[in-house]
């Protein structure tokens, strides 16, 4: 048992053209995306009786003439991108493609990381319906041909700018850092003990880093869970922030904030809290601080 909300950290990952059978939405989307394994979005249980069974339906994005991309959508790339970008874009990329698989264009240069796609992924499936999406020069079947009677849609910097405010429109003070959704890599985990170094989070803050067992093992080992842990901050383990409810979720309360673009879309319904987004920085400096920023991000500010 893994107990993880992102298999695909785990050491034995699925390869290229793997037939896999995942439910949860960023896995889905992760696996056929940036690894190029095939699962559809199964339904619980659906997945329990594939397991038992070895064998799945024949359908979807199993067969290779479904994961074409229907719709294209470039990408003006604002300069001086931070991590913020990727779930923010995940986000927008799923508006304009609710339904249909994506070609993203205009992200050639940009090298993502893994982090990068795997926030990029979660945000993706809160507002897209799709199993997957291509990144031009990135992701492994973008060349696949684009559909004949395929769309095209442009995302520029005041998509960001307007998503950002929507993002952000809770409460300047803030009571809990809500991170680990999807669950924080090993990488992840080790750039916030970074950023938090030296510091302890503040008194009347929460800050809660959610992850798999295996990363625990690995920040274990290393010493990173050791210093997240003497800052202030609190690690719970195989529970992810959509399954997380009072009292894990502090009771007291009320302004979250949060790096995850799928966090900050289903946090005002799940846990009717006010929200704030930025990027790990930012969280870090709120962490200790129990004020969010004002200011919007270097790539965003000039717009």
């Amino acid at each position: 048992p893994s107990f993880t909300c992102a298999p695909y950290l785990l050491g034995e990952k699925p390869a290229k053209g793997e037939d896999i059978a995942w439910a949860e939405s960023n896995a889905v989307i992760y696996a056929n995306s940036v690894l190029g394994a095939r699962t559809v979005k199964h339904p619980d249980f659906l997945d329990l009786c594939i397991a038992l069974t070895g064998r799945a339906p024949r359908s979807g994005v199993y067969l290779a003439e479904n994961r074409a991309p229907k719709v294209v959508i470039e990408i003006d790339l604002p300069t001086h991108i931070d991590d913020a970008f990727w779930p923010m874009l995940g986000w927008l990329a799923g508006q304009a493609a609710p339904d249909r698989i994506p070609l993203i264009r205009g992200l050639e240069a940009s090298a993502p990381s893994e982090d990068d796609l795997k926030a990029l992924c979660g945000a993706f499936g809160t507002t897209s319906a799709a199993p997957m999406l291509h990144i031009a020069g990135v992701t492994p079947e973008a060349d696949l041909p684009v559909a004949k009677n395929a769309t095209t849609v442009r995302i520029g910097v005041l998509d960001f700018v307007k998503l950002w405010d929507q993002f952000n429109a809770g409460p300047q003070k803030i009571d809990l850092v809500a991170l680990g959704s999807p669950h924080f890599s090993h990488a992840e985990c080790k750039a916030f003990a970074e950023l938090i170094a030296g510091r302890q989070v503040h008194k009347d803050v929460t800050a809660i880093i959610t992850l798999g067992r295996a990363t625990l093992d690995a920040i274990r080992q290393d010493g990173t869970a050791g210093r997240l842990e003497a800052a202030g901050v609190k690690i719970v383990p195989d529970l992810c922030w959509c399954s997380i409810s009072e009292p894990v979720f502090p009771p007291q309360a009320q302004v979250l904030m949060t790096n995850s673009g799928k966090y900050a879309h289903y946090a005002p319904g799940l846990s009717k809290r006010a929200v704030r987004f930025g990027n790990l920085a930012q969280c870090a400096a709120s962490a200790q601080s129990g004020s969010a920023s004002v200011e919007r991000p270097r790539w965003l500010a000039a717009s």
